[in-house]
């Protein structure tokens, strides 16, 4: 606290200081015989010098900056396929700004320093100059035409690309401050999802909130059950106006997302729901296969996020109630790329790119790209959201397991008979 009082003192006094002083060359200036914002001829001299140095320094920091913190081997390598022509498209966008940058200094200060005041020269003046407005309006407009043009080729490739029987479609699910991810199966499709079937409580667990003929059944059964204990807080608790409002609401709300999951079921003949079946959901590290189109589709429970591939130059916005999506394919495995950059215990990350709450700085997963048949037998290895949806029972070493110890105490109780 005194530390900020001090502070705040240093500040007043140095304004203070800086006050006195103007008030000091304004007295100096009259002394003299002049006023205090008449500029001599020598004064005006020296300041069009000092512009023309500062181009200099300006010159020699920005390439001193550019040779330090600019060059394609700083940047994070590039691990995907469409990445290699966003380097390039950096690159030139890089070049060209850098050039129109020194051309406007250049010119902006030597303009300073050529026309500066000067009593006997005097200034001329034209209104118009056709050639001068066709190459200012027609050099940028060629310059951005390729600039955009080039992007937008780029960009649509991996908005539309050629349909590829073998891609792998992968969900990517966003809410403060974690990611989910949900492989499409077999059937390389995958199960239908919706806001109002999404429960994480164990009995029910369904943090995605994918639509089959068990989870509508279990969704119903909970929201109906918490629509009774809404019901019977409103009835017995004697709430008060705030809290009264609160339940009031909780219970349209709860409605709501009953008549929502009864239309589901209404369409269990139809639809079947069963799509869903060999997804595979995950909360943590996720593998995917190296030279292989992967389709992300991402989705937000609560507000906006980007997902942010950095090493795979993607990045798209995960928006509440509306699906987003973005290809692309991977060409440098985890392993290879811990080689290439002497780092063992490298790893490419899912992270948000949106400022989206206290925790922002957190929510990220881990990416592990492998060979495609290590990624087959990684995938294997998962459990799909059917076979977590069925009711667990004992296995039958375990019965067996059972069954021995039990004989074992009828045996000791037999012979302390």
């Amino acid at each position: 606290m005194y530390m900020n009082i001090l502070l705040i003192l240093v500040i007043l006094l140095t304004i203070l200081t800086c006050f006195r002083l103007m008030k000091v060359f304004d007295l100096a200036a009259k002394l003299r015989g002049k006023e205090p914002y008449e500029i001599t001829e020598s004064e005006n001299n020296m300041n069009a010098l000092l512009v023309l140095f500062s181009l200099v320094g300006l010159a020699g920091m920005f390439f001193f900056l550019n040779h330090k913190y600019y060059h394609p081997a700083t940047l994070l390598p590039n691990a995907s396929k469409h990445g290699i022509e966003v380097d390039k498209l950096l690159h030139v966008n890089f070049v060209v700004i850098s050039i129109a940058f020194l051309l406007c200094q250049v010119a902006l200060m030597w303009f300073a320093y050529k026309y500066r005041y000067n009593k006997k020269r005097r200034a001329s003046h034209f209104a118009h100059s056709t050639k001068l407005e066709l190459v200012w309006t027609i050099l940028p407009a060629v310059v951005l035409v390729f600039l955009i043009g080039k992007g937008l080729i780029v960009w649509n490739l991996q908005m539309w690309p050629k349909n590829d029987p073998n891609k792998l479609t992968i969900e990517i699910y966003s809410k403060q401050f974690e990611w989910s991810a949900r492989f499409a199966g077999d059937d390389k499709t995958l199960g239908e999802a919706n806001f109002t079937m999404i429960s994480e409580k164990p009995e029910n667990n369904n943090p995605l909130g994918v639509i089959t003929p068990e989870t509508i059944d279990r969704q119903l059964a909970q929201c109906k059950d918490e629509l009774k204990e809404i019901d019977s807080l409103l009835k017995y608790s004697f709430p008060n106006a705030k809290k009264y409002k609160e339940l009031k609401t909780s219970r349209r709300r709860k409605k709501f997302q009953i008549q929502r999951v009864i239309e589901f079921k209404n369409q269990v003949a139809d639809k079947k729901y069963t799509s869903g079946y060999d997804d595979v959901v995950r909360k943590d590290t996720i593998h995917i296969p190296k030279d292989r189109t992967i389709e992300l589709l991402i989705r937000s429970q609560d507000v906006i996020h980007a997902a942010y591939f950095p090493h795979f130059r993607v990045q798209m916005y995960s928006v509440p109630g509306v699906q987003t999506r973005f290809t692309f394919v991977p060409i440098v495995t985890t392993a290879d790329m811990r080689v290439k950059l002497g780092t063992p215990n490298f790893d490419y990350l899912l992270l948000c790119n949106n400022i989206c709450g206290s925790a922002h700085f957190s929510m990220q997963m881990t990416i592990v790209v492998d060979e495609p048949e290590d990624w087959k037998k990684w995938m294997d290895k998962q459990t799909t959201f059917g076979a977590a949806l069925a009711p667990k029972t004992p296995d039958k070493k375990d019965t067996n397991t059972v069954a021995t110890d039990t004989n074992k105490v009828d045996s000791n109780a037999t012979a302390n008979k």
